[in-house]
């Protein structure tokens, strides 16, 4: 069984309160970076759980270390500053990691939300239109912006019809609860939070597939040792197998590194589609490559201006065949 797991979201959450993130940040910053050290950055969301699990359980191929941060705004700025070298991010942050002009290469598609983002209203809310003139909470450049956008497009709501306010993930649930806006975009597992406190679910991805695909990204993957991306993605593919057959003591285990009960992760897990790697690399290949027509679609859900021209490169990588 794995060791106990530090509750890393807890923790975060708690120094983050404590301290604006600036002193958390500060620390971490100035740690120094092993230049044989792959450093790869995850946000709390479910759907990068399979490599923790990899990690927990003694599976990452030497050289590679998880930085774990509060939210994804976090994790975007330090792959921009070169303090982590990769990172687990939607689709639609890596096209805006490109447009801002960090260059990095998509090595494999981790996995695609089905039910996992949503957005939520106050009880007895109704429908998106019910929501105008409302202020709308969303994570601050993540995907939540993608998820609200792409919700009243489909709806046939103007978005201008409410106030967009930007916070960071790790706030999103104290904002909530504080009464400070009528609509919040979520992810789990702080969707589950919110929907016990009796928030209604006015849009989610369970319904639109491939709307939020997440990726594994690498600024430079062409200069790793050989073998340890291959590596890499087979510690990933141990991480999705252990989950789907993974004990009561290890979702406990889990769960209390995401303060979340071992109910709540269970149910956060069955709202993400987890891809092994070959599935995943399938999406990187062929011309055009399947994830080029998502790449699309959310150009046009966010609209005009909001994504210029440049996009990641694919650099596709799956587990080495067994031999």
């Amino acid at each position: 069984m794995p060791a106990a797991r530090s509750p890393r979201g807890l923790i975060l959450l708690l120094l983050l309160a404590a301290t604006g993130g600036g002193l958390l940040l500060f620390g971490w910053a100035r740690a120094p970076h092993p230049p044989d050290v792959l450093r790869i950055g995850l946000g709390p969301w479910i759907g990068y759980e399979p490599l923790v699990l990899a990690r927990e359980t003694g599976q990452l191929p030497p050289g590679v270390e998880l930085v774990e941060l509060g939210s994804t705004t976090e994790v975007l700025e330090a792959l921009r500053e070169g303090r982590i070298d990769g990172a687990g991010l939607t689709l639609d942050e890596s096209l805006r990691l490109a447009d801002s002009g960090t260059p990095h290469a998509i090595v494999a598609v981790l996995s695609d939300s089905r039910g996992g983002d949503a957005l939520l209203g106050r009880p007895g809310t109704g429908s998106l239109a019910a929501l105008a003139g409302q202020t709308v909470l969303v994570e601050d450049t993540a995907v939540g912006q993608l998820v609200l956008a792409a919700a009243f497009e489909i709806a046939g709501v103007p978005l201008s019809s409410v106030t967009v306010r930007r916070v960071q993930s790790s706030r999103l649930p104290i904002a909530w609860a504080r009464g400070e806006a009528a609509g919040v975009v979520a992810f789990a597992p702080i969707l589950q939070t919110l929907e016990a406190q009796g928030a209604e679910v006015l849009f989610s991805t369970r319904e639109h597939p491939g709307l939020v695909l997440d990726v594994l990204v690498l600024r430079e993957p062409e200069r790793q040792p050989p073998g340890r991306l291959n590596a890499l993605m087979a510690a990933w593919d141990a991480g999705v197998a252990g989950l789907a057959r993974a004990d009561e003591a290890t979702v406990a285990m889990l769960a209390r590194g995401m303060a979340v009960s071992p109910e709540e992760y269970r149910a956060a897990l069955a709202l993400v589609d987890l891809h092994d790697s070959r599935r995943g690399r399938a999406w990187l290949e062929g011309h055009p490559a399947p994830i080029e027509g998502v790449e699309d679609r959310i150009v046009r859900h966010l609209g005009p201006g909001a994504i210029g021209p440049a996009r990641p490169r694919r650099y596709p990588v799956a587990a080495e065949p067994p031999r």
